[in-house]
């Protein structure tokens, strides 16, 4: 009896269980190496992320598990000084996307993603 009750209560999990895995190329203007008087570099870029299930896989921003409903897939992290240490936000119905890095080196991304191998670049 314990067998059965164990394989009514698993098995609907993996029949409808469905890991959602996606790469966005993604193009846009990176900002780094701001220095004290806010003075940037700014460059157009392309970044390719992947999203996996609810994890993000990035090899330079690392893996973080996301945030997803059905608007957005967002992360946000803070400093001990309560400012924001990384924060990601991409939007599931325009593909706007926003990266912030603050932990030592800042670093932002904001542009526009699609899925596949062709980038959308707006200016």
């Amino acid at each position: 009896m314990k067998k059965l009750a164990f394989i009514f209560f698993f098995l609907p999990s993996f029949v409808c269980a469905e890991l959602i895995s996606i790469d966005l190329i993604c193009g846009g203007e990176e900002v780094t190496n701001c220095d004290r008087d806010n003075i940037c570099d700014t460059q157009h870029k392309m970044e390719r992320i992947k999203i996996d299930g609810n994890t993000l896989v990035h090899k330079t921003l690392g893996n973080h598990f996301l945030k997803v409903d059905e608007k957005e897939a967002s992360f946000i992290e803070y400093d001990e000084n309560g400012e924001i240490g990384f924060s990601f936000n991409v939007s599931r119905i325009n593909g706007a996307i926003k990266i912030i890095r603050g932990w030592g080196k800042p670093y932002s991304f904001t542009g526009k993603c699609e899925v596949g191998r062709s980038p959308v670049f707006e200016k």
